[in-house]
């Protein structure tokens, strides 16, 4: 098993977690609310439960957020609230992705010098 996968479910526990600790309620209150046992909502938070569409929803719709915020950054979510027909397509990378692609990018962005270190001018 690849370690360096995308965890799904632990990207959208700590998503939660974050947007709870933002609005200010306690793990407690965000289980209440969304009508979700407190001990799953923990599990959720860890990345151990797998919940349903519709757990989602309604820890979206607790946290007052778009159910696509939990799934990616708020810097992210303008993209999905343009028209039904607007469609959007995101890319998420692991850390050691985006590392390669920024060292590739910085590589191919330098310029070629001649051996002599000498500046032709």
């Amino acid at each position: 098993m690849n370690p360096h996968k995308w965890d799904l479910q632990k990207s959208v526990g700590e998503r939660i977690r974050i947007l709870r600790l933002k609005k200010g309620i306690s793990q407690e209150q965000l289980a209440l609310s969304s009508n979700v046992n407190v001990s799953y909502m923990s599990q959720l938070e860890r990345g151990q439960g797998n919940a349903t569409v519709e757990t989602l929803r309604k820890i979206a719709s607790a946290l007052d957020i778009n159910i696509v915020d939990l799934f990616i950054e708020a810097e992210h979510s303008q993209l999905y609230s343009g028209s039904k027909n607007q469609k959007a397509i995101v890319t998420v990378f692991s850390s050691d992705d985006l590392k390669q692609l920024i060292t590739d990018a910085l590589k191919s962005n330098v310029p070629e010098t001649k051996a002599s270190g000498k500046d032709n001018k």
